[in-house]
Formats: C-alpha cells, structure tokens, sequence
C-alpha cells in the first residue's frame, strides 16, 4: 500500500512538472504568445511611467520623443527600432528600455497643455495587445 501511495505521488510530481516546464507557468517571461504581449506591454508601461512624468517634452512626434528629465540637463530621445523601444542621451549610445515584439511600436499625442499619452503596442507574430496611458508632462 504505501509503495502504490509513493509511486502514485512521484507520478503525479513528475507529470506537474513536465506541465510547468512545458507551459512556463512559473517563467520569468511568459511562454503563451497572448501573455508575452501583456508582458511587453506592462514592462514598458512601468519603465515609461518612471522615465517620463514631470519631464519637458522639446519635440514632439508620431512615433519618436524628445525630452528633459527633471533632473537633468542633457536632451533624452525616446524612439523605436524593430520593436525595442530605446532611450538616447545627447549624442551618447542609444540604451534599451524594453522591447515590444518583432513588430511593436509607441504612439505618441499631446493631449493638452499638460497632457502626453502614450499608446504601446507589443505585436508578435502569433498575438497582439495594445495599452495607452496618459502622463502629466511640460510641453516647450
């Protein structure tokens, strides 16, 4: 009996397991193509709401940004190639923030005098998703 109960439980371990591995339900990044674009999304909505809030925007367009941080003094450039989204400073390299699948992107519109949303979509090949967040910003 107790040898029945410790092979039933190994094989049931096992097979929890395998389904884990196979579904990345405990990976750092989502395995399912639907929950790595809300992924994508939400890691670039967290990095742009600690980059951009309070920040001067200097110019301003569709799918490219340029602005002063509050606590600096050097321009910053915002844009996206290939779906990396990257942040350039003067005319240093240009630094990763996050990326949004082969063929995502950022929108950028000035809403109001204060007001700058940002509409991100992660786009890969299998699935899509798309957020806007609005950001309270200075325009020059």
């Amino acid at each position: 009996m107790f040898e029945s109960l410790t092979l039933i439980t190994i094989c049931l371990t096992l097979f929890f397991f395998i389904q884990n591995q196979r579904l990345g339900l405990t990976a750092a990044v989502p395995k399912d193509p639907n929950n790595l674009v809300h992924f994508y999304c939400s890691e670039c909505l967290g990095k742009l709401k600690a980059l951009l809030p309070g920040s001067q925007v200097l110019a301003l367009q569709p799918h490219s940004l340029e602005f002063q941080a509050p606590n600096s003094t050097a321009a910053r450039r915002l844009q996206v190639a290939a779906g990396e989204v990257t942040v350039q400073e003067g005319d240093g390299p240009a630094q990763p923030v996050c990326f949004l699948g082969a063929e995502g992107g950022l929108k950028f519109e000035k809403l109001s005098e204060t007001g700058l949303q940002i509409t991100i979509q992660a786009r890969t090949s299998e699935a899509d998703h798309k957020t806007s967040v609005r950001l309270e910003v200075v325009f020059a």
